[in-house]
């Protein structure tokens, strides 16, 4: 509330914007790859990446003002992994054509011929920290992090648990006054993501040059639930709860004409 009182020169204006370009980032890898095409009736793919990609801008985002960083003086103290980071990402797909046949042409055309795919998704969690939530730096913004006094570490959790308070709410309290937080950025993850989507499907022939595909899909076939992250900011009445989550198992029904 005294921001604008506090200037010591040209009281009557606000804030001003400076824009620079001075963010820097990094991102180095490792990609594996396993490919097979179809042959036999089968096909599968898998990819891993093992990474880690580190910037300086709060946000990690090319937003082109200052606000998106916390102290305009030293930069150094928003350098961290980015927001975007995970540092394990494992996918794998297959299609596998079913060596289930008939003599019959009408058993053939109902029973045999179906495919069966699959995709397996895993995902490291996604980086975070805590915020303040107020402006104790007095700079005029936030983004300001939380001052660490305990540990972090909520030892081993129910899933029910990790819902009412990821990590421990007495390890954090706002940053002093004339401070921007002793906590580095983005120190935390969540818990990640895991998946499994599986699918049959197989082709009618209606007519010479036509046909009908029905398909079946279930996503995130075994129901697995998907935590998302907590709430990250001190001031909030949902501080360190996870309030949140990805999609629950999904079923499709598809049927599709080519002409």
């Amino acid at each position: 509330s005294t921001t604008n009182q506090r200037r010591p020169m040209y009281p009557d204006f606000g804030r001003v914007t400076l824009i620079e370009g001075v963010g820097n980032s990094s991102y180095n890898a490792m990609q594996l790859t396993v490919e097979k095409r179809f042959s036999g009736g089968y096909s599968i793919m898998g990819n891993y990446t093992w990474s880690h990609a580190i910037d300086n801008n709060q946000g990690s985002a090319n937003k082109g003002t200052g606000t998106s960083v916390t102290n305009p003086l030293d930069q150094s103290i928003d350098r961290g992994t980015a927001d975007f980071d995970r540092t394990h990402v494992f996918n794998f797909s297959g299609l596998w054509e079913l060596p289930v046949h008939f003599d019959n042409s009408v058993t053939e055309a109902i029973l045999g011929g179906w495919n069966v795919t699959t995709i397996i998704s895993l995902y490291s969690g996604d980086p975070f920290f805590v915020q303040s939530g107020v402006d104790n730096a007095r700079t005029g913004q936030g983004g300001q992090r939380a001052d660490l006094v305990g540990n972090p570490d909520p030892g081993d959790q129910t899933k029910g648990e990790k819902i009412e308070e990821y990590l421990p709410k007495d390890a954090f309290a706002q940053n002093a006054l004339g401070t921007y937080g002793n906590l580095g950025r983005n120190v935390f993850r969540d818990e990640g993501f895991t998946s499994l989507d599986l699918g049959v499907h197989k082709r009618f022939l209606v007519a010479e040059g036509a046909y009908a595909e029905f398909r079946f899909e279930m996503f995130n076939a075994f129901n697995h639930t998907n935590l998302g992250g907590p709430t990250t900011s001190m001031t909030s009445g949902n501080f360190m709860k996870i309030t949140s989550a990805a999609e629950p198992r999904i079923l499709q029904f598809a049927l599709r004409f080519v002409f």
